[in-house]
């Protein structure tokens, strides 16, 4: 029988796994990589790090079950299953940190239509800094570290997407 926090976790897995389908659906429809930036190298190792520790984890659990056959595992098993699921969430995002594609700008997690940018200008000889429409704020703006070897082709792609 599945108690205490274990019942918690359920849900939690139910909506981690709804946004990992949500970010691959996103991810599929943005179009084609033009030019990818960077990647968050740190953040990636730290999430591949914890990531392994909980697959460790899942496995004494499930060979604990197994071996026991006692329900106080199925809160580990739960919480385990979880985890994975937030960092292979988060190693995806880590991998495409900053990128441009085919139908906008792809920045830590978050996707902008080229419809939504309002300018952009190079604040730095290597960072470009974007200003955009967003459901709830109206002035929001980010900036994206950009490689000397890139900078011409991403001015280039910015200008014949924005139309400005």
């Amino acid at each position: 029988m599945i108690h205490g926090f274990s019942i918690l976790y359920i849900p939690l897995i139910i909506v981690a796994l709804v946004f990992w389908i949500r970010d691959l659906y996103r991810v599929y429809h943005h179009g084609k990589i033009i030019i990818k930036l960077n990647k968050d190298k740190g953040s990636m190792i730290f999430w591949i790090i914890v990531l392994i520790i909980w697959v460790i984890m899942f496995l004494f659990s499930i060979s604990s079950y197994i071996n026991y056959g006692e329900d106080r595992f199925y809160n580990n098993i739960f919480m385990s299953i979880f985890w994975i699921e937030l960092s292979i969430i988060n190693i995806m995002k880590s991998l495409r940190k900053s990128e441009i594609r085919e139908n906008g700008i792809y920045n830590y997690g978050c996707f902008f239509l080229w419809s939504k940018i309002k300018s952009y200008n190079w604040v730095l000889s290597n960072s470009i800094q974007f200003k955009v429409n967003t459901f709830l704020e109206t002035n929001r703006s980010f900036e994206i570290i950009i490689e000397e070897e890139f900078k011409d082709k991403v001015d280039q792609v910015i200008r014949s997407k924005l139309d400005l």
